[in-house]
């Protein structure tokens, strides 16, 4: 484990929380004991650097995803930029992770979409249900008033 894995397993451990403001200035919690705060300093610009690409690949919708054979790579959208792609992944020792179109119709959603959304079926759900849904009755014809 390298020097920035280390402290970033420190901090977790330590639940204290370091982060990316708006203005890409890192930032650690208040409560911090002093000598994470130091750690942090010390390793200021590598953590930088892994949160930087963090939020570059989160901004790009990069997503993580089993291959049918059960390995892991990284999706991307199409229309995405991939050289600053490439970038993160060697900053976060991803780059020997396949990179792949994420074409597999997964796209964002608004939650408003989320909400609407058709429900799926599962077993869960065919099991819960007593007896099947009827087909409402086909009507022919004009109707008149």
């Amino acid at each position: 484990m390298s020097g920035v894995e280390a402290v970033l397993e420190q901090l977790n451990a330590a639940e204290i929380s370091v982060w990316l403001d708006a203005g890409g200035i890192l930032r650690i919690d208040k409560d911090a004991p002093a000598e994470l705060k130091d750690l942090v300093r010390e390793y200021k610009q590598e953590i930088l650097a892994v949160k930087t690409a963090l939020r570059l690949m989160n901004a790009a919708g990069i997503r993580l995803i089993r291959l049918p054979l059960g390995h892991l790579a990284l999706a991307y959208r199409l229309g995405t930029d991939l050289e600053p792609i490439r970038q993160a992944m060697k900053v976060l020792r991803k780059e020997s992770m396949p990179l792949v179109i994420n074409d597999d119709g997964l796209r964002a959603m608004t939650w408003d979409e989320w909400q609407l959304r058709r429900p799926v079926w599962t077993h869960q759900t065919d099991l819960s249900r007593s007896e099947p849904e009827k087909a409402p009755p086909l009507e022919f014809g004009r109707k008149t008033a």
